[in-house]
Parts: C-alpha cells; structure tokens; sequence
C-alpha cells in the first residue's frame, strides 16, 4: 500500500510509455518535438536556445512548426 500526497501519474510515471518526441533542428535551434501526421510537429521544449526565442510565440511549445524527416 503506498501513502502519498502525490497523485499517483507522478509516482508511476516511469511505467508510461513514452511519447514519440524527438530532437530536430529548426532555424538553427535545436528543440524537441512531437511529430504529426500532417507533415508537421509540435514543439515540445527548446534546448538551449538564445533568451529572445523565449519571447517568440512562433517558437513556443505548443505552437506547430513543418517537420521533415
């Protein structure tokens, strides 16, 4: 039996499977996306980009970008 404050996604998050996420290189920014059917991909996370790119909504997560393989 397992007392927890924490909802029980976080402690078994481990044996989830993983989501299909992969690195891609866009404008120069590598980042993490979510590829789609539609010939595009979902931004997950951007890795170490310049501080400006936060700012931009084009690249924030979420947003759709043209993903090719």
């Amino acid at each position: 039996m397992l007392y927890s404050v924490m909802p029980l996604e976080f402690v078994y998050r481990e044996q989830t499977p993983p989501e299909h996420i992969v690195d891609y290189v866009y404008q120069g920014l590598l980042m993490e996306v979510k590829p789609l059917t539609t010939g595009k991909a979902m931004i997950v996370r951007l890795i170490n980009p310049p501080l400006d790119c936060y700012l931009d909504e084009k690249l924030a997560p979420g947003a759709l970008i043209p993903f090719q393989q």
